[in-house]
């Protein structure tokens, strides 16, 4: 009993030790700093209890850009549209970003949209809203929300249009000669082909909102629209258009095909490649040649059959068949 006693007598002297030394140790008190300030926990704004990311995430994971298609081309001319860290540069210093990708990822949400900059719902805005310069073209298109989409898809502007007429060959040195894969913005707005073309495209003035209009429409799961951005889907063994973003202006859409157009372009394209075949015409080099492969690459490139802009795509295969008739 005696030993526990002295025990706790030890206990209470140290506890009386430490106490008098932080009694010691406080000064005056200094002056009161500037009041705290605690921010904004605005992270629900966009993560909440709902399935909207998710279901976004995986309707972009079934799209080309989220299959990560072609990333790897990390050069300096290529990067600025097949990796995301090249389109960021892009938007400050141009299409001439002058270095390699190291490291590249692929295109992502953070390429698109502002994600994680104010951590509010303008998070989703987009990277790119202004009217879009095409490099080759040489003119400005205006596509709204589709300006995002022009940014990249236009014709390659490492070649020049054959000139209609022009006295001087054309010299084809690659097997790429031709428009860039993605000549969509081109093509809607009646450009960068062979020929002297002065028609319109109703799908350019009657979509103000350009590429997401019709490619973004209400979604068929992961499949089709939304942010998977495909035209079509599997439905019980057979493909169905999702014409969801063609409804408001063509009520009766059962087929992309309207007005056979896919069945005419099909048969333009058939006959064209026919012919540049059977005169091994790739392999020539004069401007009428040069521009009849020319317009065959941006059609098929295009990879709309001519539901972009029907009397421009038929203009260019016609025109193609006729120089080389």
């Amino acid at each position: 009993m005696r030993k526990r006693k002295l025990i706790w007598y030890g206990v209470a002297a140290i506890i009386a030790l430490v106490a008098a030394f932080l009694v010691g140790c406080t000064g005056a008190e200094g002056p009161q700093g500037p009041p705290g300030e605690i921010a904004d926990l605005t992270c629900t704004e966009c993560h909440d209890s709902g399935s909207d990311i998710t279901a976004r995430r995986a309707q972009y994971d079934n799209s080309l850009h989220g299959f990560g298609l072609d990333f790897e081309r990390n050069g300096a001319s290529c990067a600025i549209c097949h990796t995301n860290e090249g389109f960021m540069l892009s938007l400050d210093m141009g299409t001439d970003i002058g270095v390699d990708v190291e490291n590249p990822s692929t295109i992502q949400c953070r390429t698109c949209h502002e994600i994680h900059e104010t951590f509010t719902d303008d998070d989703w805005a987009l990277r790119v809203t202004a009217p879009v310069d095409l490099v080759l073209a040489g003119e400005t298109v205006d596509y709204g929300m589709g300006n995002l989409c022009a940014t990249c898809h236009q014709s390659r502007w490492a070649y020049e249009v054959p000139v209609m007429g022009a006295a001087a060959d054309v010299e084809i040195t690659s097997t790429r000669f031709g428009p860039h894969h993605g000549p969509q913005s081109a093509m809607l707005a009646g450009l960068d082909g062979y020929g002297g073309y002065s028609g319109s495209n109703v799908h350019l003035d009657f979509v103000p909102e350009g590429c997401p209009t019709c490619h973004m429409a209400d979604a068929y799961g992961k499949q089709a629209g939304g942010h998977s951005m495909v035209m079509a889907y599997e439905y019980h063994g057979h493909e169905e258009p999702n014409v969801a973003g063609c409804i408001p202006c063509h009520a009766d859409l059962e087929t992309f095909d309207r007005n056979g157009v896919i069945t005419e372009v099909e048969e333009l394209l058939a006959e064209l490649k026919g012919l540049l075949v059977a005169q091994g015409l790739l392999t020539e080099s004069d401007s009428t040649v040069a521009g009849a492969v020319w317009n065959y690459k941006l059609v098929t490139e295009d990879k709309s059959k001519g539901i972009h802009n029907p009397a421009y795509t038929k203009f260019l295969l016609n025109t193609a068949i006729d120089a080389l008739q």
